[in-house]
């Protein structure tokens, strides 16, 4: 470019060719501006008088040619676009003419530049190329303007092209939009890289410089040119030396896969794991429809009550033990007379009665005339807590003969005052979100926390953003097609192939998009609006309920956006954003940006919106991508061994666990992952509960350790704890020299176990995690890390062959990309000729288990929630169960169980592991036998409870979950007898962390926790009652407790499809229940509705099996069919006509 100087000299030997009203204004200041060396300072002409006459143009000033630029250079390129050369657009234009060897003029100030001609060089030193610059008006001043207000140019004007010199095609011009759109992609590359706090403005140069720039060789502007693109356009903001990029966020639309518009094609609704998504289904509208009409006066006939709620409910309390009678009347407010022919229930419940005078509750027609009442009264006894409900129908007919009936729901509840308490703190209002309200946003950056990471491991396989494409989330708003052409109908055909090798890369990352996209679509749910924060030093505090339970997840170094609540309308929305600088318990602190902590004041009202970390997500996107590319297929789609063992005679290991060289299944398991005959296929450790899988697992590793001195060993698990507890068991036996544990920096120190910490990557002096280099992480055997934490190894990119083995333990836990992070770009398939000696995986898991939670309906119907694990145990020949069993060379099943008392096991067995699994035989001093003589058993020797409970499904406030009061008030009784008679009547002595408490819905969790903490003042005394875990089956994988009880919730069929639809709740689920009832050790308590229970087949059986044997006790139940089907039944075939 050429500088400017040398431009403002030119100039200024061209005032005098200027008007003399222009030539006045123009600012002697320019000579400030030049060089400060006297042969280069020309004398500025001085302004012409008003009303002289121009003598002529000036001759050019002989300049010495700007640094960089010679004589020869090619030829002036094209005008610029806008106008011709020569034409005037509006402001004034400099032109610039240059001698032979110049290039192009450029336009200052706006307009176009006049094409420059060549000429002869005239005056001035040998060697150097003579300019000349001519001011010209680019558009003429209108009469009675002076030309002078027409030509001054716009105040504030953003130059229309940066970097503008034509002096050769070495210097390229860029726009403002072009330097713009380089600068956003610098800005993606920041965070692709991992660089997306950096502000410091030099350290920005040079990654733009030495990086970004270098990695292709096309023309890009300079830093400053993409800055201050960046800047005018409000996407950066500069101060100093220190420079933050903005996040626009342009329309915020959603596109929620629950929610399809109506069509014309019939699609079932899929199953997805996880919490309540944003809506959900409610009851068939049709069902709905035929209720209303059911309970609509019909004829002029109406049926009335003291007690009467909406939607045909008649309500009223009852007290244990003490009968209550209320009475219904039937009124006949019509013109002609009707028969009251009968009035029963659907159901026949112990509890109610009813009478009347004339017989009609036992069949005898009543004749009612216009005006005549007729009262029937309901009788109520019960010795039981619960609530009771009724059906009852009213049948009638006309003199005409026409038949027609009016419903009513008669319900009794019984409580107790600890039910009272916890029950709905408001009444329930369905979710109702405006989702689809495109909003323009600006974003105001804020101020991340000081980098708790110390990096030096190397980043040499990029990790892109993989965003997904606009036109799907279109293709999910618009819903089914049938047209072969459109973009559902191709969606689909890629979903439903067979998954293989050719489109397993599109295949996956179609998938996570999918999943991407409900993710955001769910994450609003836990959005708040009117909320207040306080002040912390710098920083602002937020209280967000459930985040100690990662609901939402929000961890150091995250996110979230807060705007205020009386600009929630305002277009564009000004949202700023919040780092998260530490969390603790509830309490979440924020680094916002100066402009929001100036405003700020106390019970200043925000709203504020969540926001969910995409790097698990990008890391699975990637793995999907290498694994193909780095030949992988025969370790994800395996079709034989290469018959080549590891060792070259027979392996006589050095047992860690003496007590594994017992159990025939463990000690073939590990002795097959040692001598590595499944390669390249994987070995798949098939582990039922408490068959002692992570034991395996774990000797497994320490073999390969101790027999192979030149072993690589990545042990990788899905969470946290499950990779804590390999390296706890691991240290027992291998010095920690050996074994290094990579944890993720948002991770809370306070939560790794105090054994583990001198494995860790933790700078206890500069009190930060941190990532070591590859030279570093060369000196230990043994790497654990979660599944996506590997994701940073392999960016680093190890030499092929490094890594020997890899284990994964839980590995039904997670979706099949993320055990992928793990093995695509660290381990290198088994080859006989290039890598002979390693490629061994190992995935160990228990398919009958919980799988991965996920969000989209549509992901988890094609495949997303089915783990590598089980893909292979259901799809792959190798892992197929024949007649003898499995094959032993790829997958061994542990078959003795070390946890459950034989008859917790029992059901599980029968129903999820072909009746295979044995339970360990142990003494009356075993801890599994604790309590085979308790007093509170309905059988002694048997030690499970049903415990039979009709309660009522309930929701509060904008909750869509649902809880029950009367099964926790159960579970707490049994929970008092369980730790105050400790010692006494059978009971061993017992810690409340020795006892866990699960329930399917979020609700009732609380609720639980409440009544045991605040509510029941016995429970709430006693010491460590606070370690006492309830919480979800999902919580409890994995985990196992010496007493488990359980709490089903659910005493309405209304909803079943709803549980099945979003994957709640026990029933229409059987891998929730086996994990729920697996978690036992000495006792098992199920609380819970038997009369809806027994309509899933899972369940049936469990409850039969408490019945033969004399667990069952509770309210007496009667298998019968339940009243919501029989009322399906009645709703089809009743006279509903009016």
């Amino acid at each position: 470019m050429l500088p400017l100087p040398y431009l403002y000299r030119a100039a200024a030997g061209a005032l005098g060719a200027l008007p003399p009203s222009l030539a006045r204004v123009m600012p002697r200041t320019w000579a400030l501006l030049l060089p400060s060396e006297p042969w280069q300072r020309p004398r500025l002409p001085p302004p012409a008088r008003r009303g002289a006459r121009r003598a002529g143009p000036v001759p050019a000033l002989p300049l010495p040619p700007a640094p960089g630029v010679r004589g020869g250079g090619s030829a002036p390129g094209p005008p610029p676009s806008g106008g011709r050369a020569g034409d005037a657009g509006p402001g004034v234009g400099i032109g610039v003419e240059a001698g032979p060897g110049g290039g192009g003029g450029e336009a200052l100030g706006g307009g176009s530049a006049p094409t420059a001609r060549p000429r002869s060089q005239a005056g001035g030193p040998v060697g150097l190329s003579p300019f000349r610059f001519r001011f010209s008006l680019r558009s003429q001043p209108q009469p009675g303007t002076s030309r002078l207000s027409s030509a001054r140019p716009r105040a504030q004007h953003i130059p229309a092209r940066l970097g503008t010199s034509r002096l050769g095609s070495a210097m390229p011009r860029f726009s403002v939009a072009e330097a713009r759109r380089c600068g956003e992609q610098f800005v993606q590359f920041l965070r692709d890289t991992g660089r997306e706090q950096e502000n410091r403005r030099d350290a920005l140069r040079t990654i733009y410089g030495g990086e970004f720039r270098a990695r292709t060789d096309t023309k890009m502007p300079s830093f400053s040119c993409i800055l201050y693109a960046l800047r005018v356009t409000h996407q950066a903001q500069v101060h100093g030396e220190s420079v933050h990029f903005k996040k626009g966020k342009k329309r915020v639309v959603v596109a929620d896969q629950y929610r399809r518009p109506r069509t014309n094609v019939e699609t079932s609704a899929p199953a997805a794991s996880g919490q309540q998504p944003s809506t959900g289904p409610q009851v068939s509208p049709s069902r709905a429809k035929k209720w209303a009409e059911f309970i609509r006066g019909k004829h002029g006939v109406e049926i009335v009550s003291e007690h009467d709620r909406a939607n045909g409910q008649i309500r009223f309390d009852v007290t244990l033990g003490q009968p209550r009678t209320i009475t219904i009347q039937v009124k006949n407010q019509g013109t002609e007379a009707v028969r009251l022919r009968n009035c029963h229930s659907l159901r026949r419940l112990r509890e109610f009665s009813f009478l009347d005078q004339h017989g009609v509750t036992q069949g005898e027609p009543l004749l009612l005339p216009p005006g005549d009442t007729h009262p029937i009264q309901v009788r109520c006894l019960t010795k039981y807590n619960g609530f009771f409900r009724a059906v009852v129908v009213f049948d009638f007919a006309k003199e005409s003969g026409e038949f027609f009936s009016i419903g009513r729901s008669v319900a009794a509840i019984a409580q107790s005052q600890l039910a009272k308490e916890l029950g709905p703190t408001s009444s329930f209002e369905p979710y109702q979100a405006n989702l689809q309200r495109p909003v323009t946003v600006i974003t105001e950056e804020g101020v991340p926390p000081v980098s708790s990471l110390k990096n030096e491991l190397e980043k040499e396989i990029p990790l892109n953003t993989y965003p997904y494409p606009k036109s799907l989330k279109e293709t999910i708003k618009l819903g089914p097609k049938t047209d072969p052409a459109s973009s559902w109908v191709k969606m689909l055909s890629l979903l439903e192939a067979p998954l293989h090798a050719g489109n397993y890369q599109q295949k996956f990352q179609l998938l996570l998009h999918l999943e991407e996209i409900q993710m955001e679509v769910d994450i609003r749910r836990y959005d708040m609006q009117e909320v207040t924060m306080v002040q912390d030093r710098d920083l602002l505090v937020l209280d967000v309920p459930g985040v100690a339970e990662n609901r939402p997840s929000v961890l150091r170094g995250d996110h979230l956006f807060v705007s205020l609540s009386s600009e929630r309308d305002s277009s564009p929305l000004v949202q700023y954003k919040g780092y998260v600088h530490d969390v603790e318990l509830e309490k979440v602190r924020l680094g916002f940006s100066s402009k929001l902590k100036s405003k700020f004041v106390n019970k200043l009202k925000f709203d504020v919106t969540f926001t969910f970390s995409r790097l698990p997500l990008q890391v699975q996107h990637r793995a999907a991508a290498l694994s193909m590319q780095q030949g992988l297929a025969s370790l994800l789609f395996p079709s034989a061994s290469c018959n080549k063992p590891l060792t070259s005679g027979p392996c006589q290991p050095r047992w860690f666990d003496s007590k594994l060289q017992k159990n025939e299944e463990q000690r073939r398991a590990v002795m097959n992952i040692v001598t590595g005959m499944s390669r390249p296929a994987p070995y798949l450790i098939f582990g039922p509960p408490g068959t002692g899988k992570t034991v395996t697992l774990v000797e497994a590793i320490k073999q390969v350790w101790s027999c192979f001195k030149d072993a690589r060993i990545l042990a990788c698990a899905p969470s946290n704890s499950a990779a804590d507890l390999l390296c706890q068991r691991l240290i027992t036996d291998i010095a920690p020299r050996y074994v290094y544990r990579i944890m993720a920096s948002s991770r809370s120190y306070r939560e790794v176990p105090t054994e583990i910490r001198p494995c860790c990557n933790r700078d206890d002096e500069q009190d930060c995690y941190v990532y070591p280099s590859k030279e570093f992480l060369g000196r230990y055997q043994i790497i654990i890390t979660t599944l996506v934490t590997a994701g940073r190894l392999a960016s680093a990119n190890f030499p092929p062959c490094y890594f020997s083995h890899v284990f994964i333990d839980e590995c039904g836990h997670a979706v099949e990309p993320e055990s992928v992070v793990a093995i695509a770009g660290l381990l290198t398939a088994m080859d006989p000729e290039s890598n002979p000696n390693g490629g061994q995986l190992v995935l160990a898991g228990d398919p009958q288990q919980l799988g991965p939670v996920l969000r989209s309906p549509l992901a988890t119907e094609h495949g997303l929630g089915t783990s590598l694990l089980e893909r292979l145990m259901l799809h792959n020949a190798l892992y197929e169960k024949s007649s003898d069993g499995y094959n032993s060379q790829f997958v061994t099943k542990l078959l003795w169980n070390y946890r459950s008392h034989e008859a917790i096991l029992r059901i599980p067995n029968e129903l999820f592991y072909d009746s295979e699994l044995k339970a360990c035989e142990g003494d009356e001093f075993d801890i599994r036998n604790f309590y085979c003589a308790w007093d509170e058993l309905p059988k002694k020797g048997f030690p499970i409870i049903f415990h039979g409970v009709c309660g009522e499904d309930q929701r509060e406030a904008k909750s869509p979950s649902f809880f029950n009061t009367a099964e926790i008030e159960i579970l707490v009784q049994y929970l008092k007898k369980l730790l105050q008679s400790q010692g006494k009547r059978g009971c061993p002595t017992i810690s409340p962390k020795e006892i866990g408490i699960i329930a399917p819905y979020r609700k009732q969790v609380e609720k639980i926790q409440k009544a045991i903490t605040t509510h029941d003042p016995v429970l709430r005394a006693l010491p460590d009652i606070r370690k006492l875990k309830v919480g979800s089956v999902e919580e409890f994988q994995g985990q196992e407790r010496r007493v488990i009880l359980i709490s089903t919730v659910r005493s309405c069929s209304e909803y079943f499809q709803l549980d099945q639809t979003f994957n709640l709740g026990f029933l229409k689920n059987p891998k929730r229940l086996n994990v729920a009832l697996t978690r036992a050790k000495a006792l098992l308590i199920v609380v819970g509705n038997p009369v809806v229970l027994s309509t899933d087949p899972h369940w049936h059986r469990f409850l039969r099996y408490c019945k033969e044997k004399g667990g069952y006790t509770g309210y007496p139940f009667e298998e019968e069919t339940p009243e919501e089907d029989s009322l399906a039944a009645h709703l089809n075939s009743l006279h509903l006509s009016t």
